[in-house]
C-alpha cells in the first residue's frame, strides 16, 4: 500500500514539475532560449513520472498478494478456533471457489502453517489439536463431549469445559490440561 501511495506522490510532484516548466516556456521573452527549460523537463519531471508509475503499476502485485495473505490468515485462524471447519463455510467467509479454498490449504500445508486433516468427501478440515482427541467422553459425566475451538472440548449436558494439551510438544509437559467448569 506504501508503494502505491509513493508512486502516486511521484507522479503528482513529476506533473506539478511538468507544468511548472510549460508555464515558464509560455512566459519566455521572445528570442530567449528553451533549451533549459526543456532540458528540466526532461531531467526532472519525467524521471519523477515514470519511477511513480512504475512504483504504482508495481503495486497491484503487492495488493494481490496482500489480500491472499489475508484469506489464508482467515482460512487459518478459522480452523484454529473452531477446530473443525466446512470447506463450504471458508468459502463463504473468504468469498473463495471450492477449489480456490483447496489451493489455499495446500499453499499453507506447504509452507507448514497448516496443521490437522482435511476430508474433502465431507469437506472438512479439522485442525491437529481437535485430531488428537483421544477419549471423547467427558470426565465429569461421561457424556460425549463436542469441539469448541482450538484444544477446547466442552460437554453439552454439564458444561465442562477440557483443554487439551499438544502431546509431546516441544518445552510443554506432557499429560491432560486443566478441566473448567461453567
Amino acid at each position: 500500500m506504501r508503494t502505491r501511495i509513493l508512486g502516486i506522490v511521484l507522479m503528482v510532484v513529476g506533473l506539478g514539475v511538468a507544468a511548472w516548466l510549460v508555464v515558464g516556456l509560455t512566459e519566455l521573452a521572445p528570442g530567449a532560449s528553451k533549451a533549459g527549460h526543456v532540458l528540466g523537463l526532461v531531467l526532472f519531471s519525467l524521471p519523477f513520472f515514470a519511477v511513480g508509475l512504475y512504483l504504482l503499476l508495481t503495486s497491484r502485485g503487492e495488493i494481490k498478494a496482500e489480500t491472499q495473505a489475508d484469506k489464508q490468515r482467515t482460512i487459518l485462524n478459522a480452523v484454529m478456533t473452531r477446530g473443525r471447519v466446512s470447506v463450504a463455510d471458508l468459502a463463504i467467509e473468504c468469498d473463495l471457489t471450492r477449489d480456490q479454498v483447496k489451493e489455499n490449504i495446500y499453499d499453507l500445508i506447504g509452507k507448514d502453517l497448516f496443521r490437522g486433516y482435511v476430508n474433502w468427501e465431507r469437506g472438512e478440515l479439522v485442525s491437529a489439536e481437535a485430531a488428537q482427541i483421544k477419549k471423547d467422553t467427558c470426565p465429569n459425566c461421561g457424556g460425549r463431549v463436542e469441539l469448541a475451538g482450538k484444544g477446547l472440548v466442552r460437554c453439552p449436558y454439564c458444561g465442562t469445559e477440557t483443554y487439551l494439551s499438544p502431546a509431546n510438544a516441544p518445552g510443554e509437559p506432557p499429560g491432560p490440561g486443566p478441566n473448567i467448569h461453567v
